[in-house]
């Protein structure tokens, strides 16, 4: 089954952004800052979420996902958005 083009664009941004260590310091800032609404479900996923961005070969990864009774589609759709609100690279504090 074809991902939600919205899934497949948060896994390939994920990754590039996953790539440079301060990007991804930035991005787990992010989703566990108070006022993300999905951070609870990203401290629930957050090991799948992390190996996902860190893989490229999707096959393998695929069947690993499978084994743990999981799948990529699923894990793709519990990666949270980043809201330009708050998002914030330096790691400063932001004033809301």
């Amino acid at each position: 089954m074809i991902p939600n083009y919205d899934d497949l664009a948060r896994l390939e941004y994920g990754r590039l952004f996953w790539k440079n260590p301060r990007l991804r310091a930035a991005l787990i800032r992010h989703w566990t800052d108070p006022r993300h609404p999905y951070r609870e479900r990203f401290s629930e996923h957050r090991s799948q979420i992390e190996e996902v961005l860190s893989e490229s070969d999707d096959a393998k990864l695929e069947r690993k996902l499978r084994r743990s009774g999981a799948s990529l589609r699923a894990v793709m759709r519990e990666i949270p958005p980043v809201f330009g609100a708050f998002w914030n690279i330096s790691g400063s504090q932001t004033v809301s």
